[in-house]
């Protein structure tokens, strides 16, 4: 049960469940709302590209290979490759356990482990596969705050499903122990009615989301079985309300009454029937008009029409419609009746809407991300920014490739916490990229006063070493400790007479910071490859974050 909740509830794209199936399988920490977001806002989203991009940035490194059949069984698992979809002509993501005589991989479209032959998983399979190992930082730095976060979404979706059904079990045993027997028959009413709050959600939920795979797999049972047919149809609306907007309300309305009345209860049995009988006529209008006009059927539709149909047979088994005469209802039960059926309407009207428009915006919202992260924008909007009017050679720590294509300067203070915040999105780059070259400076004088002086100082004596493993694991013992102690930091990294000799080199870096108007820490000055060869960098558009960087640099 609780598996398709989480299928409705929480449905899986195919890329990003098919990377949280191999991120889980290597065991590393990285939570599924993270890589549903960034995968889903990568620039090249759907493709193998979008996947291996994400798994890179949280330390998971990985190669695209195309193999041979007869190599298959030689391919270390897990793995990501692609097989052809049973129906429809596109493939989809899948990750594979275990490759021998047998496969064992993941079915996309059945959302379940699944066992083949080799031969018959080849023929389905595209020949391209994604190695991936998890080295020793692999893992999202907030990954227990998030799985919390998961965890609380989670839960709090399976109490507000799981509340009704619960009460109405204390109600349906209160019943019994009142009445005995005799109330079986409002039980089963009620039960069809819980039956039909159940299928009034979903056709609810076909309007917000008629992609979700569960619902898809109900409403396309068969060859003639098409809920979008009858669903979008000139008929689904009475005066501009959804026949599943009323659907909803008369279950959802009845169970209410049921639940805060009592199941036996003769006199709301009695309004209950008559509004069943009301209903009736519905059935035989939604029947013929699937049957005759859309010659399609609507398994949801057709689920509410049998319902109804059973509700009456009960409701004229136990002779409810003559029970209690209409001059005998009190202006109480008259209220109930109205408050009952008035909550779920307007709950209905109004966050349907607004769940359609949160869930609108979201896709925009995706949507805009990705064309954020177009490579070729990032290049025309970065060539309009401020650009840096003097040569920065020479100044500074420079890390990386020094013959790079891609150059970064970063211009930064050794207390600033943007600066710190930016570091380890610097050192990501410069680690899982081999063409970027990072070049540090420092708007920091030689003043003896300065309080900024001594770090700068100490940074640039460590990188006259040429270590770069020493400098790059200095500056990440300075900017990823919260308290910033510079004492403790001097005895780690010990300087004889190195420190005297850099004076020079700070005032020319605060001299370079002074003649391009450097005014708040972080700058990024960037350098994208030109069609000429020269070096043009130009300040990072305001638009973009440190993490956005990963999206426009490639090895």
């Amino acid at each position: 049960m609780q598996h398709y909740l989480s299928r409705i509830l929480e449905p899986k794209v195919n890329g990003p469940e098919t990377a949280s199936l191999l991120v889980n399988l290597l065991k590393v920490k990285l939570s599924d709302s993270t890589l549903k977001k960034e995968i889903e806002e990568h620039p090249e989203y759907p493709s193998l590209l979008s996947i291996s991009d994400v798994l890179n940035k949280y330390g998971i490194d990985n190669l695209g290979i195309k193999f041979d059949n007869e190599k298959f069984s030689e391919i270390p698992t897990p793995f990501i490759t692609q097989i052809k979809h049973e129906v429809r002509p596109t493939n989809l993501f899948t990750v594979v356990k275990e490759n021998g005589d047998n496969v064992v991989f993941f079915d996309p479209e059945k959302k379940r482990w699944n066992k083949l032959n080799k031969n018959a998983f080849l023929k389905r399979c595209s020949g391209i596969a994604l190695l991936a190992e998890a080295n020793d930082n692999a893992g999202e730095k907030d990954y227990k705050i998030k799985i919390k976060e998961e965890r609380q979404k989670r839960a709090t979706q399976y109490f507000s499903v799981g509340g009704v059904p619960a009460l109405f079990i204390i109600v349906c045993l209160a019943g019994f122990m009142q009445s005995g027997i005799s109330a079986l028959l409002p039980f089963i009413f009620s039960l069809l009615t819980l039956a039909g709050c159940l299928s009034g959600v979903l056709l609810l939920w076909y309007e917000l989301d008629q992609y979700n795979p569960l619902i898809r797999k109900i409403c396309s049972a068969g060859k003639k079985t098409n809920c979008s047919a009858v669903l979008h149809s000139k008929a689904s609306k009475i005066a501009g309300i959804s026949w599943s907007v009323i659907g909803f309300t008369y279950f959802a309305g009845m169970l209410l009454l049921l639940l805060f009345s009592g199941l036996t209860n003769l006199s709301v049995l009695s309004v209950l029937s008559w509004i069943n009988v009301l209903a009736l006529p519905y059935t035989i209008f939604s029947i013929y008009y699937q049957w005759r006009i859309a010659k399609q059927w609507c398994i949801l539709c057709l689920s509410v029409q049998t319902l109804l149909v059973l509700q009456a047979v009960i409701a004229f088994t136990g002779g409810w419609h003559n029970v209690v005469s209409f001059n005998s209802i009190d202006v109480g039960l008259i209220a109930k009746v109205i408050v009952s059926f008035s909550v779920p309407f307007i709950i209905a009207i109004v966050l349907l809407p607004a769940l359609q428009k949160a869930k609108l915006g979201n896709r925009f919202s995706n949507e805009l991300q990705r064309l954020k992260h177009n490579a070729q924008i990032f290049s025309a909007l970065l060539e309009k920014q401020r650009p840096v009017i003097t040569d920065p050679s020479g100044l500074g720590i420079t890390l990386g490739n020094p013959d790079a294509a891609y150059k970064i300067i970063k211009v930064c203070s050794p207390y600033c916490g943007p600066c710190a915040e930016a570091h380890k999105p610097m050192e990501a780059l410069l680690h899982h990229n081999s063409n970027i070259q990072l070049q540090i400076l420092y708007a920091t004088g030689s003043d003896e006063d300065n309080i900024l002086k001594p770090p700068v100082k100490h940074f640039l004596a460590i990188a006259e070493n040429n270590n770069e493993e020493i400098i790059k694991q200095a500056l990440g013992d300075w900017y990823e400790t919260k308290e910033k102690d510079y004492d403790m930091f001097a005895v780690k990294y010990p300087m004889n007479g190195e420190l005297k000799k850099q004076d020079v080199k700070m005032e020319a870096m605060r001299n370079w910071c002074t003649k391009n108007e450097i005014s708040y820490t972080p700058t990024i000055y960037i350098s994208m490859p030109h069609d000429s060869g020269e070096v043009k960098y130009y300040e990072m558009p305001g638009v973009y974050s440190f993490d956005d960087l990963n999206y426009f640099f490639r090895a």
